[in-house]
């Protein structure tokens, strides 16, 4: 993974960096880490980055307007840094991966560095899902699955905008598989995408369409940190 630091603050951003580097997990691959004293600099040499960690209030030009010139590369993670969080208000128009607080860094930057390594994996694998079928393999694109659903030893995938599919599987392994594109287990019988959950209730979940699905009482806890966890990831800390 390549990550960028843009702060004019150089201690700060050195430190940045060196946590960054602490927190990282490298069963995700390599990171590299590269630091910027100078939005402009920054912004004339464009580097090649996965993510950057962008200070809001620099010297010269500042990080909304980096980011405002940055926009239209939407394969960029952005994660703003600041001292000021009265400005994640004025930071929310930029659709950040995450809004940091330099005097809480050290209690929010390990999820953040966790969250980002996931969701750049999650990228780069795609998020085509693999079915069997009595037609053969069919493959759907995960935002696409509303959730899944078990009896027996089939599938019963429910789509939104689509035909449902009924195929052959296990549950357990494809909520291994589905966990990085937000899908959590709310039953031993259901697996339920977040993207389209509407409500949690005490006892089930309630969709986009109305559609309810049970959840287990032992489960309502991991449950509702999931969706905390996608609301994250989707929108702004």
């Amino acid at each position: 993974m390549r990550i960028a630091v843009c702060d004019d603050d150089i201690n700060f951003a050195e430190t940045l960096k060196g946590a960054i580097e602490t927190l990282y997990d490298v069963s995700n691959g390599p990171l590299m880490v590269s630091v910027w004293h100078d939005g402009a600099a920054f912004l004339a040499d464009q580097p090649e980055c996965d993510a950057l960690f962008l200070a809001i209030g620099m010297a010269g030009m500042d990080g909304f307007t980096i980011a405002q010139k940055l926009r239209r590369r939407k394969e960029l993670f952005l994660i703003f840094v600041t001292e000021h969080e009265e400005l994640v208000y004025d930071a929310i128009k930029f659709q950040p991966f995450r809004f940091l607080r330099k005097s809480r860094l050290s209690e929010e930057l390990p999820e953040a560095v966790e969250e980002l390594g996931r969701a750049v994996l999650r990228r780069s694998a795609g998020s085509k899902v693999s079915f069997r079928t009595n037609m053969g393999t069919v493959f759907m694109d995960a935002d696409d699955i509303m959730y899944i659903e078990i009896y027996g030893h089939w599938l019963h995938v429910r789509v939104n905008a689509g035909d449902d599919l009924k195929c052959y599987g296990s549950l357990t392994n494809l909520e291994k598989q589905l966990e990085a594109f937000g899908f959590v287990r709310t039953h031993k019988s259901y697996l339920v995408n977040c993207r389209y959950i509407y409500a949690i209730e005490s006892r089930r979940v309630t969709l986009d369409d109305r559609t309810q699905v049970l959840m287990s009482r032992y489960r309502a806890e991991a449950v509702r940190e999931a969706y905390r966890h996608y609301m994250k990831g989707s929108y702004i800390m």
